[in-house]
């Protein structure tokens, strides 16, 4: 019989490789599709035991007994990624002509369940890489110079996580996480693994999930990966391949969390390994939001969306209480489908124009009304606006960092809502509002399947927005602790209490009353569209802003000193000094010279004889 977690996990992958076959109009569509509906249907199985009785297979491979396990938290994890990796195949039947985009995509999806639901490092690390072959392949199709900045930072990460994993086995004897977990916290008291080896474990291991969540400074290669691949793709791309990357965080408190805390103790009453946690999530947020706010390219201000966001997740796991695992879990789910629905719609929005351009866009709502409608609502939610599931997420994260007492990264959440706010109303206005371009006029509205994907990632931006206690109703019992109280419609937290059910209420009758006004009450009258503004410079063509076209350039020229530096710039720097540093190698060894040659085997021979090899 064959076992439902293999199916769960080779589904997707056999779909793929099944599309990429077969790669005629209409089947590979359907195979695909069935492939990325089996893990939700599983999973969907599975969760009324899951909380009680966990699902577990061991697959031999090559000598290797290969742990997989579903429980309460991968289930999470996996369920979120099988509903954003469901509307990715939905909004490929739109976008994608290509089995080759099928093969890789469906890949990713097994790679990054696989990470999910492994129970050892050999797994954990194959499916990993997987997952990261899968997504560099969907970059080198369309952009070879970001798929290589891609492929060098994921190289830096996979040798790291391998390198820590190799100390980890020189160590404990082990490679399975329960063994691993035991031993370093059996070590705590026999001191074998030193405070240098725990750090140096700590560092390798973030650089290995930091590189894969996006984290400031390893995030370069996300802007770019993100906006060169189908953008449908990229819905599961920001949406669940980087929670590859946090799930990575919380593997680093299941397995050294208390050898960490030993080892490193506290610094200022915060856990210090933690507190490092939290200030590269709030670095994170505060750099990729600025960034955003400055694009002029709706996949670029996307991208660096998607990166600030992760890092909110990050913040909050960071924060190492049981209120900030559990705003930071809630925030994977909220940002996995107003992130996945703001790709889709991207997707729709290019699909449909040809335009990435804020200067080419405008009046499109009219045009594609189900599409501004399904933006609408992942603009509400990713600025953190109630009742949307964003809010609540976010809401969750400020109340674990006031209970903390970090007032400086409960800033850095205020700041990112901020400039979230600030990018989301410029897309908003600028793509759908206003003057439309006479070359969009004959636009149409987003082929059927494609909508279909956005209304599967909508809906549960409304109803976990509405109703987030069904959210930590799970999330409590997953986590073994009752911190957030509350019923579905009500969060209780010891400093506060947010009542989604009513806010809906409140906001449903102003909007109702507010629109009774505009019909009936309010002289209206017609005037002139003018998208132009100028900050108190002077009216020239040279410095002309609209809300389409430099709408933030005062920004940044406020901000011009800090933008001369530029992590991108710096490692290609970098790049460049070990070039160089390998040519003059090169050239000083190589140089034809025969006599020279003959030198280098007498040197060898000598230190092979004073090794007593010869």
């Amino acid at each position: 019989m064959i076992n439902e977690l293999m199916v769960l996990l080779f589904a997707p992958l056999i779909a793929g490789i099944a599309a990429w076959a077969f790669d005629f109009r209409g089947v590979r569509e359907a195979v695909g599709l069935t492939g990325a509906l089996v893990p939700p249907i599983l999973l969907a199985k599975a969760y009324p035991g899951i909380l009680n009785q966990p699902l577990s297979y061991t697959l031999k491979v090559g000598g290797f007994n290969l742990s997989f396990q579903l429980n309460a938290l991968n289930w999470y994890f996996a369920a979120i990624a099988s509903l954003v990796g469901l509307a990715m195949a939905l909004g490929m039947v739109s976008t994608s002509r290509s089995g080759y985009e099928w093969l890789f995509a469906l890949m990713s999806y097994t790679g990054v369940l696989g990470v999910f639901i492994s129970q050892d490092f050999v797994g954990f690390f194959l499916l990993w890489e997987l997952m990261t072959f899968a997504s560099f392949m969907m970059v080198l199709r369309n952009n070879r110079h970001e798929s290589l900045k891609y492929f060098v930072l994921s190289i830096v990460g996979a040798y790291a996580m391998l390198l820590a994993i190799a100390i980890l086995y020189t160590k404990t004897g082990a490679l399975d996480f329960a063994t691993i977990r035991q031993a370093l916290y059996m070590d705590i008291s026999i001191g074998a693994i030193g405070r240098g080896e725990t750090i140096l474990l700590f560092l390798l291991f973030l650089t290995a999930f930091g590189v894969k969540a996006g984290a400031v400074p390893l995030h370069v290669w996300a802007p770019g990966a993100y906006s060169e691949v189908n953008q449908s793709y990229t819905a599961f791309f920001s949406g669940a391949l980087s929670k590859a990357g946090a799930y990575g965080f919380i593997l680093i408190y299941i397995l050294m969390g208390a050898k960490l805390y030993t080892e490193l103790g506290t610094f200022h009453g915060h856990i210090t390994f933690a507190y490092i946690m939290a200030w590269i999530g709030a670095v994170t947020v505060v750099v990729a939001s600025f960034l955003a706010v400055l694009q002029e390219d709706i996949r670029k201000l996307f991208a660096y969306s998607s990166v600030g966001q992760v890092g909110y997740i990050l913040l909050a796991f960071g924060v190492g209480t049981e209120l900030g695992f559990a705003g930071g879990l809630f925030h994977v789910l909220s940002h996995a489908v107003f992130k996945g629905l703001f790709w889709l719609v991207t997707a729709a929005i290019i699909l449909q124009t040809g335009k990435t351009k804020f200067k080419d866009m405008g009046g499109l709502a009219g045009k594609m009304p189900f599409t501004f409608a399904m933006g609408l609502i992942a603009v509400l939610s990713l600025a953190g606006i109630p009742p949307l599931a964003g809010f609540a997420s976010k809401w969750l994260i400020y109340e674990a960092a006031i209970s903390a007492h970090m007032p400086l990264v409960a800033g850095a959440i205020f700041l990112g809502s901020g400039l979230a706010f600030a990018y989301v109303v410029r897309f908003l206005y600028a793509v759908w509002f206003g003057q439309r371009p006479s070359d969009l006029d004959d636009v149409k509205e987003a082929p059927l399947p494609l909508l279909i994907a956005m209304a599967v990632l909508a809906i549960p931006n409304l109803l976990f927005g509405i109703a987030p206690g069904l959210v930590t109703e799970y999330l409590n019992k997953a986590l073994g602790s009752s911190i957030v109280g509350g019923d579905y419609f009500k969060l209780v937290t010891k400093t506060g209490t947010y009542n989604a059910l009513l806010v809906t209420i409140i906001l449903v009758l102003g909007l109702a009353i507010a629109g009774l006004i505009y019909l009936y009450g309010a002289g209206v009258r017609r005037i002139s569209v003018t998208n132009t503004y100028q900050s108190g410079n002077p009216v020239t063509e040279e410095f002309n802003l609209s809300i389409r076209k430099n709408f933030y350039r005062p920004l940044a020229e406020a901000l011009d000193f800090w933008l001369k530096y530029s992590w991108d710039r710096f490692y290609e720097r970098l790049a460049g000094i070990a070039e160089d540093f390998g040519d003059a190698v090169r050239q000083s060894f190589y140089n034809g010279n025969v006599q020279s040659y003959s030198w280098y085997l007498a040197i060898v021979l000598l230190i092979l004889a004073l090794w007593g090899v010869l």
